[in-house]
C-alpha cells in the first residue's frame, strides 16, 4: 500500500497537527495514480527541480530564497543568492542550520531587485517564493525585467491540493490577481482577508474576534504567509497577466503541471513580445507528468501497484 503519511508527517502520531490529519484523510481517499503521483512529487521534488535546472539553465543568474536547499544548476552556471532576510535572522527565527545556508550576495526583497540592471541576467530561480508576494504579477514583472530576452524564469509554486497548508483554501483567480496588481491601495485589506481565510481553514477558528486578532498579529509581524493559493489555471493566469502587463512575452518551455503533484514547476523563456506562448494542453500536461515521475519512479510504488492489481484479481 502507498503510505502518504511517510512523506507528509514522518513523526509520531501523537504530535500530528490537526490540519495535517485532515490533509492525510483527503489524500488517502484519492485514486492510486493520484496518490502515487503525490508521493513521488514529495519524495523526489529536489531531484526533479535539479533535473529541469541542469537541462535548461546556462550562464549567470540568481536564486531567491534558496536557504539551505539551493537548486543544483550544474557546471557552467554562476549563481548569486538573495533573500529578504539575512542568514542570521533565518537561524534565529526558524532554527535553520547555519552551516548549510547559502551565502547571500544581497539581502533584498524579491519584488524589488533594483540592484540588477535591465536584462542583466540569464535566469532567475524562485522556488516557493511567489505565493509569499501579495502582488505576484508585479513580482513576475520584476523578474522578467532583469532577465535578458531568451533568458529563463525557473519557478515552482505549491499546488494547493498537494500540501497540508493550502488544500482547504480556494485557488486565486485572474480577476483577483489583476486587481492586486493594479490596486495597491486596496491590497492591505485583501491581504488581511487572506489571513482570515488561513485562520478559518488551517486553525478552524470560527469566532470573528479571534479571527481578526490572529490575522492582525500576522500582519503586524509581516510574516508574509501564503497570500494566494494556486491550481493549474491560476498558475497560467498569473504568468499570462505578467506577460501582458510587461508588454513582453513568456514562452512555456518545459515543466511539471500535474494537478495531483506537490508543486507546479515552470521553465519560462522571456520573449520581446507575444504575451503567453506555448502553454501545454491538459493531455500534454498529463503525459509530461507521467514521463517525469517515471524517471524518478520508486520501486516500492511499483510493488504497491502490482500488489493492488493482484488483490483486485483475487477479490
Amino acid at each position: 500500500m502507498i503510505n502518504i503519511r511517510d512523506y507528509v508527517w514522518p513523526a509520531p502520531d501523537d504530535g500530528m497537527l490537526l490540519w495535517v490529519r485532515r490533509f492525510l484523510d483527503q489524500a488517502e481517499a484519492r485514486s492510486w495514480l493520484s496518490k502515487a503521483t503525490l508521493c513521488s512529487a514529495l519524495k523526489n521534488r529536489l531531484e526533479i527541480r535539479d533535473w529541469f535546472a541542469r537541462k535548461h539553465l546556462r550562464g549567470r543568474g540568481i536564486e531567491l530564497g534558496a536557504q539551505q536547499v539551493p537548486t543544483n544548476v550544474g557546471q557552467g552556471c554562476r549563481v548569486e543568492y538573495v533573500d529578504v532576510v539575512s542568514n542570521e535572522t533565518l537561524v534565529a527565527l526558524y532554527g535553520l542550520p547555519v552551516d548549510e545556508l547559502v551565502p547571500l550576495a544581497h539581502v533584498i526583497d524579491g519584488n524589488d531587485l533594483s540592484v540588477y540592471a535591465d536584462g542583466a541576467l540569464d535566469f532567475v530561480i524562485a522556488n516557493h517564493v511567489l505565493e509569499h508576494f501579495d502582488d505576484p504579477v508585479g513580482g513576475l514583472r520584476e523578474w522578467m525585467r532583469i532577465v535578458k530576452d531568451g533568458g529563463y524564469l525557473f519557478i515552482t509554486l505549491p499546488n494547493f491540493r498537494g500540501n497540508c497548508y493550502d488544500f482547504e483554501r480556494p485557488p486565486v483567480r485572474r480577476d483577483h490577481l489583476d486587481l492586486d496588481h493594479r490596486d495597491a491601495e486596496g491590497r492591505p485589506a485583501r491581504n488581511f482577508q487572506h489571513y482570515v481565510d488561513i485562520c478559518r481553514t488551517l486553525y478552524q477558528i470560527t469566532d470573528p474576534v479571534e479571527l481578526d486578532r490572529q490575522a492582525q498579529e500576522w500582519v503586524d509581524a509581516d510574516l508574509r504567509q501564503h497570500y494566494h493559493v494556486y491550481d493549474v489555471q491560476s498558475v497560467r493566469d498569473v504568468v499570462s497577466l505578467a506577460a501582458e502587463a510587461s508588454l513582453s512575452g513568456l514562452r512555456y518551455v518545459d515543466g511539471l503541471l500535474s494537478p495531483d503533484g506537490f508543486e507546479f514547476l515552470m521553465v519560462l523563456e522571456k520573449r520581446s513580445s507575444g504575451g503567453l506562448l506555448g502553454w501545454p494542453s491538459s493531455m500534454q500536461r498529463l503525459i509530461g507528468s507521467l514521463r517525469c515521475h517515471a524517471m524518478f519512479c520508486d520501486l516500492h510504488l511499483v510493488r504497491a501497484y502490482l500488489l493492488q492489481m493482484v488483490s483486485k484479481r483475487r477479490s
